[in-house]
């Protein structure tokens, strides 16, 4: 019907960003694209339950004082980051082991696969750090191309529900909440698939 692997994981990050810097692709001046929190769950076709939710904070290396604009953007602070957060090999060994052997979605806007942000940002921090990266690329989806391959224009993740009509459910911009945001659009996309 979707397209989709009966279970597979679905995936949102944030990263280091400030002000411009999207429009700029992170080319200014130290702008570089680091994993600050990553929320993800395990999920299956049909009802698209959160099975096995995931979420961390990461600790910034090259860019460890988080901006202004970052902050307002996410509500994420410079003290949970400190405190909670954890390195990013740490983290990248804990989350390839939670991800186990299943195809992994993530969203881009973009549909005409230049490019897979989330997937290329954990690439870009393992080349930052020389680390090797621990997954296959071709393990990464984005889950915008099935959207857009039955006609929903979706430009952020955490707003897909409103595609549908559906409210958001919770404030955009954090990983978690976005995943959540996605889950309910696909639960709406098959229900109108369906038909």
């Amino acid at each position: 019907m979707l397209g989709l692997p009966k279970r597979f994981v679905l995936l949102d990050q944030e990263c280091t960003t400030w002000d411009g810097a999207a429009a700029r692709a992170w080319s200014g001046p130290g702008e570089h694209r680091e994993v600050v929190q990553l929320g993800a769950t395990l999920t299956e076709v049909g009802e698209f339950p959160e099975l096995f939710p995931f979420v961390t904070l990461v600790k910034p290396e090259i860019n460890p004082i988080l901006s202004g604009y970052f902050v307002n953007l996410t509500h994420i602070t410079q003290k949970k980051v400190n405190r909670n957060g954890l390195d990013f090999p740490t983290f990248l060994k804990m989350f390839a082991g939670w991800c186990c052997d299943f195809e992994i979605y993530s969203f881009d806007s973009r549909v005409d696969g230049s490019r897979m942000f989330d997937r290329d940002v954990l690439m870009e921090n393992c080349e930052l750090l020389g680390i090797k990266f621990p997954f296959e690329k071709e393990r990464f989806h984005n889950i915008n191309e099935i959207f857009a391959q039955h006609g929903y224009v979706i430009k952020q993740s955490g707003a897909s529900p409103e595609a549908f009509g559906i409210k958001i459910p919770a404030r955009p911009h954090n990983a978690l909440n976005d995943v959540r945001g996605l889950l309910i659009s696909l639960k709406a996309l098959s229900e109108r698939v369906k038909c």
